[in-house]
């Protein structure tokens, strides 16, 4: 019995785009649901649409595919296809399921297909909440993209349609807003105790009281970070760090 697919196919180049669909769209098992060619685009037809397959180039117009991986939804399979070979370990890092070296032929794109279908089929059906949460981000420093690993990050503070991610080496913006990124992250590191403010349990020293029974988290530079009331309860309740 073939597992049908529901796919997701965005590169910016068109030829790229005809390709794929062509050899995928013949797969009777497979639905091509929405096409992107930038970055934009792409975050608008992953939050209208729930994909098992997403076909993912590297380098778009908006920035790079790479930014858009906080809004995949946790399960979506992803195959990144670009022209740049270097991007190979990256992909991987990030749990790909394949990585198609533009120009591809239709006999690679079935492969991928297929290798998408073996992956699937062994791993037991999950709901999203109890999907494996993201293990590695990455970071734009310039023009390079630098991996990082969750656990080390030490909070993340929404701006807008960005996150500014702080680790003990550097603070950058994300493109993502905090509900989506937060929602990818380990629950049991990962804590929201203000509305803008996202804190990793791991990393914090010591808890202040402040005002009207909230707390401020310390983290081991001396930073800190004014929690809700609400917030202060949630850390209460999550951690030993005694309030001194």
């Amino acid at each position: 019995m073939t597992v049908a697919l529901r796919v997701i196919i965005a590169d910016d180049e068109p030829l790229a785009r005809q390709a794929l669909r062509r050899v995928v769209g013949a797969d009777p098992g497979v639905t091509i649901v929405a096409e992107a060619d930038d970055l934009p685009s792409l975050r608008a037809v992953l939050q209208a649409h729930r994909v098992d397959v997403l076909f993912l180039d590297i380098t778009m117009p908006g920035g790079s595919g790479l930014d858009a991986i906080a809004d995949v939804p946790a399960g979506t399979s992803i195959v990144f296809t670009t022209a740049h070979a270097e991007h190979a370990v990256t992909a991987f890092e990030l749990d790909a399921v394949d990585y198609l070296l533009k120009p591809f032929g239709q006999d690679r794109v079935r492969d991928a297909l297929a290798r998408v279908r073996r992956v699937r089929a062994s791993v037991p059906a999950t709901d999203a909440a109890d999907a494996t949460p993201l293990q590695v981000l990455l970071l734009r420093t310039g023009t390079r993209l630098q991996p990082v690993a969750v656990p080390a990050i030490w909070r993340l503070e929404g701006c807008d349609d960005f996150v500014r991610v702080v680790t003990a080496e550097r603070a950058v913006l994300y493109g993502a807003t905090l509900a989506a990124l937060t929602a990818r992250l380990d629950p049991a590191l990962f804590v929201r105790v203000h509305r803008s403010h996202v804190v990793n349990l791991s990393w914090v020293t010591r808890l202040v009281p402040g005002d009207d029974r909230r707390l401020i988290a310390e983290f081991p530079d001396g930073s800190r970070v004014g929690c809700s009331r609400t917030g202060s309860t949630l850390l209460r309740q999550r951690t030993r760090i005694a309030e001194r």
